[in-house]
């Protein structure tokens, strides 16, 4: 009996410090939204919460809903007690959606991950969307930003959420920008020139088929 209760207890003195840990890397700071005001559209890529695994910097995950903020390039989490938005405390390494889908690209799940070398206006904290894993990267970023337009001999100022992404391509610690077209693919590719040729006399490859272009790197990071 008495090994029992001292097996109960370490199971809920576990449970206790494994709950703790994850309010804790689920505390905020509140989010603002004032500079978005009279702006039509959204700054998310999804305008609902969705569901997403949470991978932290320090090595610990939890499931949450979330926003991600495309103007601002940040993360979002929903606020159990009063579904506040708010900002994570703890750095997010990367985030999984795990019932969210977007117009723009086909795979699934939506992966993104961060820690990538600053390029653009983008920084080592910013998220990618991991369109194909291995040593030669296919990473896609999404960014809005907001465009005032006025007309001519008008007082009205109207103004929308821009919406513009991007492709890259990560290896050896280094990230470029890519357009995603055969030839700049191949390009890239050009260590593996001959069997690359090969695949795509054998498959025809839609470069703006998010899960085709995976496919493709796939099999480059096969060989």
């Amino acid at each position: 009996m008495n090994k029992f209760i001292v097996c109960l207890m370490v199971m809920v003195l576990g449970y206790l410090s494994t709950h703790a840990q994850i309010i804790h890397d689920l505390q905020g700071k509140p989010y603002m939204e004032k500079s978005y005001t009279e702006v039509d559209g959204t700054p998310y890529l999804i305008d609902s919460w969705t569901g997403a695994t949470i991978t932290f910097s320090n090595g610990k995950a939890t499931n949450v809903k979330v926003k991600y903020d495309l103007v601002k390039d940040v993360l979002l989490f929903q606020h159990q007690g009063d579904s506040t938005a708010m900002y994570f405390i703890e750095p997010v390494k990367g985030f999984t959606l795990t019932n969210g889908f977007i117009n723009e690209s086909n795979i699934l799940p939506l992966v993104f991950n961060s820690g990538y070398p600053a390029i653009d206006v983008q920084t080592p904290a910013s998220f990618y969307q991991i369109i194909a894993p291995g040593k030669m990267q296919l990473l896609r970023h999404y960014r809005k930003a907001i465009r005032t337009d006025q007309a001519f001999n008008s007082a009205t100022v109207t103004k929308t959420f821009a919406y513009t992404d991007f492709y890259y391509l990560y290896a050896d610690n280094k990230i470029i920008r890519i357009k995603p077209s055969q030839k700049s693919i191949l390009a890239a590719m050009a260590n593996k020139s001959t069997e690359m040729q090969a695949y795509l006399k054998n498959n025809t490859v839609d470069y703006k088929n998010d899960a085709a272009l995976a496919k493709l790197f796939n099999y480059y990071n096969s060989l």
